[in-house]
């Protein structure tokens, strides 16, 4: 469809859940800025809950259950989340499909994430301007739309937002209008709501005739300039690690990066392992023969981490790769490893727990093909920019401290 609202204006706007219903919103004027709740399943008594208790405990690892194939519910919340926890129906009931160890690491993976879109959440909260749109199929009790106003009020301290609560109505006058129902709430119509099971069927005239009425009735002249102040705070502080330098580069500039993350080198590689956009490539020789390798030494966290990267054949006809990742010590001693298979088609996580930091480390990814190397064949695998993130095992907002910088 066509939008009459520029990029920035569709910023304004963000979901406050129920269901994927103002994400398939916002995806039909080309939107597709990610948000905390833009694909959440969550009732907005939920959403309270969680509010109110500060994301207490919230997306932890015991708490997820198979919700369905592709989601999960965090049973103290009820929220279901989208996931690559993944779930198949065993025995008449959903399952999940992968083992606790392979769980695990795509769980720390969706924490970052979750880390970023909750810092994101609460810095925009702050900017200001705002317009977070909250429905449910069944209605919403007047006290949960005061209990949440008041929730996000008192992490915003003193800047200003707007609360849309959409209805659906019968009434033709109403459909696509919006109403001013006190300082900061709004009221909007639509003709329906799109049914759970097929959240994408949106009455999108109507939407986009509330949301359009929603930023006439509440209006950010300098919206602009507050979206160019809004900074939000990388996830965990992260080192990432760097592709070690070539004959190309000029010895004479300095090169830029962060010095915790030591020296990078390559070891049995040659003109074919190099940086491909964004990605690590490495190709692997003979099973029998010593690994291409990627070692960064004198690494320095300043505690106990994980290392994370992402790992995938890029060509259809790779063979199969085994990838071997170890943390030493400066003295020698191992302290962490995996060993994972990078295939065609499927992509490996590398999510690596290491206890230790504070001191300098070796880190080493070794990788071969998984069997002899035939004629013509080759074995390739590319890794997703590597990082190190502090080891913390679920999202938190300190209500005290978000509320006392607020204010």
């Amino acid at each position: 469809m066509t939008s009459s609202f520029t990029s920035s204006d569709l910023l304004r706007f963000e979901s406050l859940g129920d269901n994927c219903e103002f994400g398939f919103v916002l995806r039909r004027h080309a939107c597709e800025a990610g948000s905390l709740f833009r694909w959440a399943a969550m009732k907005p008594d939920q959403l309270l809950g969680l509010l109110r208790a500060g994301f207490a405990d919230f997306y932890r690892f015991e708490n997820l259950a198979p919700l369905r194939t592709n989601m999960v519910q965090d049973a103290p919340y009820g929220i279901g989340w989208h996931t690559d926890l993944k779930s198949e129906v065993a025995g008449g009931r959903l399952q999940y499909r992968d083992d606790e160890a392979t769980r695990r690491k795509l769980h720390r993976k969706e924490v970052r994430k979750l880390q970023y879109l909750l810092s994101k959440f609460t810095a925009r909260l702050r900017l200001g301007g705002v317009v977070y749109v909250l429905k449910s199929n069944s209605g919403i009790a007047p006290e949960t739309v005061d209990g949440i106003l008041d929730e996000l009020t008192a992490l915003a301290g003193h800047t200003d937002f707007a609360l849309l609560e959409v209805q659906a109505t019968d009434d033709p006058a109403r459909i696509g209008t919006v109403e001013r129902r006190g300082p900061q709430r709004l009221r909007g119509y639509v003709s329906r709501f799109a049914a759970y099971h097929k959240a994408d069927d949106v009455d999108a005239d109507a939407w986009s005739r509330v949301m359009d009425g929603a930023r006439h009735l509440y209006p950010c002249p300098d919206w602009s300039r507050r979206l160019a102040d809004l900074h939000v705070e990388t996830a965990d502080g992260g080192i990432p690690l760097g592709f070690p330098i070539d004959a190309t580069q000029d010895l004479n500039k300095p090169i830029m990066g962060d010095l915790r993350a030591g020296m990078a080198r390559l070891l049995n590689g040659n003109q074919w392992c190099r940086l491909y956009g964004a990605n690590f490539r490495l190709h692997g020789p003979n099973p029998d023969r010593p690994g291409n390798a990627l070692r960064w030494t004198g690494v320095y966290p300043p505690g106990p981490f994980q290392l994370s990267a992402s790992a995938r054949c890029p060509v259809s006809d790779s063979v199969p790769l085994r990838l071997s990742v170890q943390i030493h010590t400066e003295d020698g001693a191992l302290v962490a490893e995996e060993e994972l298979v990078a295939q065609p088609g499927r992509v490996g996580e590398i999510a690596l727990l290491c206890p230790v930091g504070g001191q300098p480390l070796t880190i080493t990814i070794t990788v071969n093909a998984a069997r002899a190397l035939q004629n013509g064949e080759r074995a390739v695998v590319d890794l997703t920019p590597l990082g190190l993130h502090p080891d913390r095992p679920t999202p938190t907002l300190d209500v005290v401290a978000a509320r006392a910088v607020a204010a």
